[in-house]
């Protein structure tokens, strides 16, 4: 049987290589998975940007986590919690480069909108890339922790209701309760940004 991530994640960080092996090989393919997700919704505002592969994209989030690491692990939970914010950096510092590149490039702004009961947007990118919704994100994280990483999860790393529940350790109707919630509340908070 073998050790459950919690533990493999904090003997990684004590210097244990092979536990630093086995945590990387028990995650890397889920990883991997919602990286090629998150690509996959970021189409528009990264599209022509050939260097971006699912691969390159879990090198970085382990990079970005491997250069500031929590002191332990408390969780299965804490460390999706702490891939969601870095695929979420990640993508937004993307987006941020090749807006800058773009200089405007005579697109309108487009607004997020919330589609039968599902936050939508035709370039979520763009929305992840404004800077209206990563501080929204964090605004919700102070007053509604929960939510706010029912909303990462489900919205950044594209984990359906099942598996958002099973990280987090709540009920599937927590989370679509949260849900609900967090897209209703982010959406109070963007149209008062606008």
């Amino acid at each position: 049987m073998s050790a459950p991530l919690t533990t493999l994640l904090n003997s990684a960080l004590a210097g244990d290589a092979a536990a630093a092996e086995r945590a990387w090989t028990e995650v890397y393919a889920e990883v991997r998975t919602i990286t090629a997700n998150a690509i996959a919704r970021e189409r528009g505002v990264l599209a022509g940007d050939g260097d971006l592969h699912p691969t390159a994209l879990v090198h970085e989030i382990f990079l970005r986590i491997g250069r500031n690491p929590p002191r332990s692990w408390d969780s299965r939970r804490h460390f999706f919690g702490a891939v969601s914010q870095a695929c979420e950096q990640v993508l937004v510092d993307l987006a941020r480069a090749r807006q800058t590149l773009k200089r405007g490039g005579g697109k309108a702004p487009v607004p997020l909108t919330f589609v039968a009961g599902e936050l939508m947007h035709a370039d979520s990118a763009r929305a992840a890339a404004d800077v209206g919704l990563p501080a929204a994100l964090d605004a919700l994280a102070r007053e509604y922790p929960r939510a706010a990483e029912v909303a990462r999860l489900r919205y950044m790393m594209g984990f359906p209701t099942a598996e958002t529940a099973r990280i987090l350790g709540v009920s599937e109707s927590t989370v679509e309760k949260d849900w609900a919630f967090a897209r209703a509340w982010l959406r109070r908070e963007l149209d008062r940004g606008a």
